[in-house]
């Protein structure tokens, strides 16, 4: 057990250096290498002495996604390649054992070494990138298709739009970014299709990457009374465009300048999905400020004109655009607009 802790330790060493972790740059600190060694040895709580322990094939997993060639060749190559230049025995070039490797990593491993990286790199942001000294999240979704195979078919159903036999397995994908990181907080994957497969049920997936004092940016979709309930209930605050089908009246509630009013929003009929004990656990209503500013209705439950002003607000949402370009940039250097390999649906 002793020898499989020094060899993940070493990996890990070798995993930071690939990303820069071991200069003073963007990374440093974020992640040591007894956190990469921790969630490894509570992923596999033994392993054997293989030609690609888990780290090692992580790093060189992660290296064949971002290098042009993109071949289990390549990876093979430059395994060799760190072998020989650390003075270490060659190896042969068959891709076999790489790839079993990679067959035998636990996908878990990779999720949480995201996740930690994704808390850590928000908690070191600055406090002058935040908002009045609070994290800012956002959240949207986006599409990506795959090949076009029948169990593909089967989990990620084509777009009705499209004649059957004509079209390709697509997948959402819905995401909270750190508004001052830019890092992937979490992420859920979901037909684009079907039951469950909406944004609104990715962001209820997620509610566990909110936390107190957090302000959640997200559109008009996210807008729903039951969304920003269970985001309230954790201590955060929601700045959304309001939602197509709720008419703002600005005649009625509590006035706090032109147009801008604090309303109550009554609770909706018990949904499908909810139990009669957690309907009647939310409470009657909402109270939730509508303010029109830059050409559209903002809600939000930042409710003191003093704290947050029209235009502060204005000025805040603005800023969820930048998931928007985060998602493109990700999308672009991944090459993700069309997956190589087969994905799996969230639970």
């Amino acid at each position: 057990m002793q020898h499989n802790k020094s060899r993940h330790f070493e990996d890990a060493q070798l995993l930071r250096q690939q990303f820069g972790q071991h200069s003073s740059g963007t990374f440093d600190g974020a992640l040591s290498a007894q956190d990469i060694c921790a969630v490894v040895e509570r992923q596999l709580k033994t392993t054997r002495h293989r030609r690609y322990p888990p780290l090692k094939t992580l790093s060189l997993f992660i290296g064949q996604v971002l290098c042009a060639g993109r071949s289990c060749q390549d990876a093979v190559v430059r395994h060799l390649s760190g072998r020989v230049s650390a003075g270490k025995s060659s190896s042969s070039l068959n891709t076999a054992a790489y790839c079993e490797a990679r067959k035998r990593l636990p996908t878990a491993i990779a999720l949480d070494l995201g996740s930690l990286l994704g808390q850590r790199l928000q908690a070191m942001a600055p406090k002058a990138w935040r908002w009045q000294g609070r994290s800012v999240k956002l959240f949207d979704g986006t599409s990506v298709s795959m090949p076009d195979t029948p169990s593909n078919q089967a989990a990620f159903p084509q777009s009705r739009t499209q004649k059957p036999g004509l079209g390709f397995p697509m997948a959402r994908i819905g995401a909270l970014i750190g508004l001052a990181s830019g890092a992937v907080l979490g992420y859920q994957v979901t037909a684009l299709r079907g039951k469950g497969s909406g944004e609104q049920t990715v962001l209820h997936g997620l509610m566990d990457k909110i936390e107190p004092n957090d302000i959640v940016l997200a559109d008009a979709l996210l807008a729903t009374w039951w969304l920003i309930h269970a985001i309230a209930s954790r201590g955060a605050d929601v700045v959304m465009a309001q939602h197509g089908r709720r008419s703002t009246d600005f005649s009625v509630g509590k006035s706090l300048g032109t147009k801008d009013h604090i309303v109550e929003w009554p609770r909706p009929p018990k949904p499908a999905w909810m139990s009669a004990q957690a309907y009647a656990d939310c409470p009657p209503t909402l109270r939730m400020r509508e303010i029109e500013v830059g050409g559209r209705v903002l809600v939000t439950t930042l409710q003191e004109p003093g704290y947050a002003s029209a235009q502060a607000l204005d000025a805040l949402y603005a800023m969820r655009w930048n998931i928007e370009v985060d998602f493109r940039v990700i999308k672009a250097t991944l090459e993700m607009d069309v997956l190589r390999l087969p994905i799996q649906p969230d639970d």
